[in-house]
């Protein structure tokens, strides 16, 4: 869930994505950012071009400022908010698996009755 101010917003200003990895520009005003979550699938890399804010990984919490860079290892709870100004970062990862139906698959018998 993202939020502003109480609000649901999105914040992805840019994106690209290639075979291999995802990268997305996002932007908050003073009081924006990320309500905490989990991401179990990949390890995210967050460079901080502008503004400040705090980011809670786990149970650490660090300063963003301009020039920080964040790894965010998969599977632990974080959290980004912007405390000044407009916050401003790219994160980068690995590109995600896209969803797959599921395939059911005809048992052994199945597939003999209909031989």
């Amino acid at each position: 869930m993202i939020w502003t101010n109480g609000l649901a917003e999105r914040s992805a200003m840019w994106s690209t994505e290639t075979e291999d990895l995802d990268a997305t520009l996002l932007s908050w005003d003073d009081g924006g950012g990320v309500a905490p979550h989990v991401n179990s699938e990949v390890d995210v890399v967050m460079i901080v071009l502008s503004g400040s804010g705090l980011i809670r990984v786990g149970e650490e919490q660090q300063n963003l400022e301009p020039g920080a860079i964040i790894v965010i290892p998969k599977s632990v709870e974080r959290e980004v908010r912007c405390s000044s100004g407009r916050l401003t970062y790219l994160n980068v990862h690995k590109r995600r698996r896209k969803m797959q139906p599921n395939m059911v698959r005809p048992s052994t018998s199945e597939v003999r009755e209909h031989e």
